[in-house]
This record gives C-alpha cells, sequence and structure tokens, in this order.
C-alpha cells in the first residue's frame, strides 16, 4: 500500500494555537461513556507518497537554510567588531529568535503532519507550544525596537545616543518579557489520551479554565474557554497587530526624513551622499523584513482568531486543517528568509559570510562606514587604488599621509 495512513477525523477540529489537538468528537460524552467499548469513530485517509515526499524536501530545505543562514549572521557580528551596532545586536537577536522556531517548532509540525495523533510525547508538546510564543512575542519586540532604533538615528538623532546606550539591557528585557509571556504554555499545556477498542487516540492541548456558553448553565470543555480565548487574543493583537502598527509608523517618518526633506546647503558633499544612500539601503532592508514578517505570521493569527471567535463552536469547515498547515508552514518559512534578506542587502553581512567560507579576501586598507548604527565613521574607500597597483611600505604611507592633509585643507577652506 503506497503512501501514509494517518488518522484524521470526518469531525470538525477544533485545532488550537500551537498543534493539530482534536478537542476530540464530543468529548464530554465519550468521557462519561466506556471509549474502551466502542471502536474509533473517525475514518483513515491516505496522504500519498508524493505529497509527503514534498513536504519532507520543503520543511528539510527550510531548516537547512534557517539553521546555517541564522548561525552565520550571529557569528559574523560576534566575530566582527565593526559589525557590532544597535541595528545589528537587534538582527543577531532575530536570528536567535529564528533558530528557536526552527528548532523547536518547524520540524515538530511536519512529524505532527505525517503521523497519527500526537507522537511527540509530553515533553514536547510543552516545549513547541512555549518555544513558538517566546520566538513570536521576541521576535515582534526585536522588529519594534530596530524600528525605533532607525527613527530616532535618522529622525531625531541627537537623541541617539540614549537608545543606544541601552541596547543590551533591551536584548536582556526583550527575552525576560518573552519568556514570561510564554509560560502559561507551560502551565496549561498537556498531552491528551483516549482508549478506544482499536486504537490509543492522543492529542496536546491547552487544559484552561470552563465556562458556559450562552444559554446554557454547565461548563462546555470543548467550545467555550474564556481564559485561553483573552489569552489567544492579547498574542494576536496586543503582541502582533499593534507593534506591527507602530513599526509602520516608525518607518513613515524615517521615509518623510530621508527621501522627502531636503538637508540644508547648495548641494551634498560626495561624503553625506554617499552616507545617505547607505542608509537608505539600511531602511529598504529592514522595511523588507518586517514586511515579510508581517505576510508570513498574519494569516496564522488570522486561523487563531477564527479558531476562537467563529460563530459556530462546534464546526470548523473541511478547509481548516489545509489553511492552519499551510499557515503555519509560511510562518516558520520566515526563520529561512531572514538570512537571505540579511546577506542580500547588507554588505558588510556579506562580506562578512563571504570571509567566513574562504571566498573573501580583505584588503590591506579600506574603508567602513558604520551607517546601521548611531556612531557613524566616514572613511574614503582607497582599496582600489591598491588593487590596482602593489605600494611600498613607503610609497603606501606618503599616499595616507596626503590623503588626511588633503582633508585637513579642505576643512579649513570651509572654516574660512
Amino acid at each position: 500500500m503506497s503512501g501514509f495512513e494517518t488518522n484524521v477525523s470526518n469531525y470538525s477540529l477544533d485545532t488550537d494555537y500551537f498543534g493539530t489537538s482534536p478537542m476530540s468528537f464530543e468529548r464530554t460524552t465519550m468521557d462519561i461513556l466506556d471509549s474502551r467499548l466502542h471502536p474509533y469513530p473517525k475514518e483513515f485517509r491516505k496522504v500519498p507518497l508524493w505529497e509527503a515526499s514534498l513536504k519532507i524536501f520543503v520543511y528539510s530545505l527550510m531548516i537547512l537554510v534557517s539553521v546555517i543562514g541564522n548561525i552565520l549572521i550571529i557569528l559574523v557580528v560576534a566575530k566582527n567588531k565593526r559589525m557590532r551596532t544597535t541595528t545589528n545586536y537587534y538582527i543577531v537577536n532575530l536570528a536567535a529568535s529564528d533558530l528557536l522556531v526552527t528548532l523547536s517548532c518547524t520540524w515538530v509540525n511536519l512529524v505532527s503532519d505525517l503521523s497519527e495523533g500526537w507522537i511527540l510525547g509530553s515533553f514536547f508538546c510543552k516545549v513547541n507550544s512555549f518555544a513558538q510564543v517566546t520566538s513570536v512575542v521576541s521576535s515582534i519586540l526585536s522588529l519594534t525596537l530596530v524600528a525605533y532604533d532607525r527613527f530616532f538615528g535618522i529622525v531625531y538623532a541627537m537623541k541617539a545616543h540614549i537608545i543606544e546606550r541601552s541596547a543590551k539591557y533591551s536584548l536582556i528585557v526583550i527575552w525576560v518579557f518573552s519568556i514570561t509571556v510564554a509560560l502559561p504554555m507551560v502551565l496549561f499545556r498537556r498531552l491528551y489520551e483516549r482508549h478506544w477498542k482499536n486504537h490509543v487516540e492522543l492529542w496536546c492541548d491547552d487544559d484552561w479554565s470552563l465556562g458556559a456558553l450562552q444559554g446554557t448553565s454547565e461548563p462546555t470543555e470543548a467550545f467555550h474557554r474564556p481564559a485561553r480565548m483573552t489569552y489567544y487574543t492579547i498574542i494576536c493583537l496586543i503582541l502582533f497587530i499593534f507593534p506591527i502598527v507602530a513599526m509602520i509608523g516608525a518607518y513613515c517618518g524615517i521615509i518623510r526624513t530621508l527621501w522627502l526633506n531636503k538637508i540644508p546647503g547648495e548641494r551634498l558633499t560626495h561624503d553625506i551622499s554617499g552616507q545617505m544612500k547607505m542608509k537608505r539601503k539600511v531602511v529598504i532592508m529592514l522595511i523588507l523584513i518586517l514586511t515579510v514578517f508581517s505576510v508570513c505570521w498574519f494569516p496564522l493569527q488570522i486561523s487563531i482568531l477564527y479558531s476562537e471567535y467563529r460563530s459556530d463552536p462546534k464546526m470548523m469547515g473541511e478547509w481548516y486543517d489545509t489553511f492552519y498547515f499551510l499557515a503555519r508552514t509560511l510562518a516558520f518559512s520566515n526563520s529561512a528568509i531572514n538570512p537571505i534578506i540579511y546577506a542580500g542587502f547588507n554588505e558588510n553581512f556579506r562580506k562578512g559570510i563571504k570571509s567566513m567560507c574562504g571566498c573573501y579576501k580583505k584588503p590591506r586598507w579600506t574603508a567602513i562606514a558604520r551607517i546601521d548604527s548611531f556612531r557613524s565613521t566616514t572613511l574614503t574607500a582607497t582599496s582600489k587604488i591598491f588593487n590596482k597597483k602593489k605600494f611600498s611600505v613607503q610609497e603606501t604611507s606618503l599616499i595616507k599621509n596626503n590623503f588626511h592633509e588633503s582633508r585637513d585643507h579642505h576643512k579649513m577652506t570651509v572654516a574660512t
């Protein structure tokens, strides 16, 4: 028999935020009855071999790119002191969050989709959910601080040093807050099991306090849990939608400053013009990161809110399982896309990655412009000169001295 066989309910599934937990077929009723006397009331469906192979290939590629890419991003910043800027600290934090998602959630979603029920045990039942909430909150807070790091660095440059000094402490606060928000997943998440006559049903789900539906006086476990609804609403709206709206406002202010406002003076010097172009490129990269993050995670937030607020609590619709799996896949793919964006839009990251792979030879004397932090160092690049001709030590020293004398003379001329 070709293909994988997995148990899939013919009935609607009340799938929770982080796993494939069938809230079960009339749980209250079946708990009263002895399920051991009844056969498993769900049909089997065959997952074609081509479908399983395609999913395994896509997820393997996602995991490989995410792990290698994010580790390289972290190592590039760790080994290069000039890359240790405020913005890059937050990018490293974002890479760490992406690694957490990849190592704790991505492969779990694939195994859960291809296996019969929840086969990973109670430990991963808790860890998978805890890691996903922690990483989502950490990522959104890192992106928010990156946006306002650039906002104050460009729009209110005089106040930039205040945020720069607190960058390292902000990272600690991000992780403490993210872990605190995710703690309910450790406290209320557990593995359920039910024994049928011909099958043992396993699923991972939340164990929240129960509430009564309108028109009833008894709590209905499977369909109404107000504490869970409140918790997921806070994650989706307050910790996802609202920060994105705030970031859009920050980047609108940045765009207005860099593209629309004219800097006083008859014309820009070559150095200032170069800095402006590089700042714009960094901002474009950050806006793209925010856009990709929003697009990747937004469908999952929609599926969560729909699951909690749907009008008929007993019906999810046949389309929901497919949509939910695709939404989670798209969300986890964000961890693999981010390193590609860093390398594609940031020359320093690109050079650092090439250097670590042995594909880039650092020039003897090159210019470094730290435009992605508040401290900017502007030097005129002379690496092209040295690449064209080999100079002696004396000739090299003479060229450097002439360069500095020319720059000092230009400053004196401007001052007078």
